[in-house]
């Protein structure tokens, strides 16, 4: 359900501003990837006279990786780039063994990634759930090696087949989950460490911050 929002509510630079956050997404297939009907958006887009719920703007902000208060005010940065897609880092580090993650985490910088490389080799198109952050350790070695940086999918936290960030006992680690009839297998790349077994009950001290999309090259 919508309301009707306050005569002085800027429709036209709501659209303008929306579709600048869009771009070059198609808005049918934006609008499924936000979970907003393909109408509404199209609606928001045309600059006509109905505004969205506030919580349906943080949805739609979310989804297109810029702020509310930009969306819906033009109140600060928007997309400076187009072709320019901005990956918060932060200060949390991930270990192979003992690590730690920081509830209060800090983000320490922007990192810059282009929008095609992260459509043709992620099939993303924003910065929506999608963090930076810093192995530790070689257990995950050759595929991600000491003081690495990966980017982490924080909207995938089912337990799945691939690699992720999760926390177990109070470490934020990285390793390669394998699912089982009981639980999970928590394998290291690196032969020296022996695989880890997680039954169904201890999966439930598991929590998963999100699975590794990207590893970067250490020199």
């Amino acid at each position: 359900m919508e309301v009707r929002a306050h005569d002085d509510f800027d429709y036209e630079g709501f659209g303008k501003r929306l579709s600048e956050a869009i771009f070059p997404e198609k808005p049918s297939t934006f609008a499924t990837r936000a979970d907003v009907p393909h109408a509404t958006v199209h609606k928001y887009l045309k600059g006509q006279g109905t505004a969205p719920r506030l919580d349906i703007a943080a949805q739609l902000a979310r989804s297109a990786g810029v702020t509310l208060e930009w969306l819906v005010w033009g109140v600060g940065d928007g997309p400076v780039d187009s072709d320019v897609v901005k990956i918060a880092r932060y200060d949390v580090t991930l270990a192979a063994g003992a690590g730690r993650w920081n509830e209060g985490r800090k983000k320490i910088e922007d990192i810059p990634f282009t929008a095609e490389f992260l459509r043709k080799s992620l099939n993303r198109t924003g910065a929506a759930g999608l963090s930076i952050l810093e192995a530790r350790g070689d257990s995950m070695y050759p595929t991600i090696a000491d003081r690495a940086l990966v980017m982490v999918d924080e909207q995938q936290q089912r337990a799945m087949d691939g690699v992720f960030a999760f926390v177990l006992d109070g470490d934020a680690r990285l390793k390669r989950f394998q699912r089982t009839m009981t639980g999970v297998t928590l394998i290291s790349d690196n032969p020296a460490y022996p695989p880890e077994d997680i039954d169904t009950p201890q999966l439930n001290k598991l929590q998963i911050i999100g699975q590794v999309l990207w590893v970067s090259q250490v020199l």
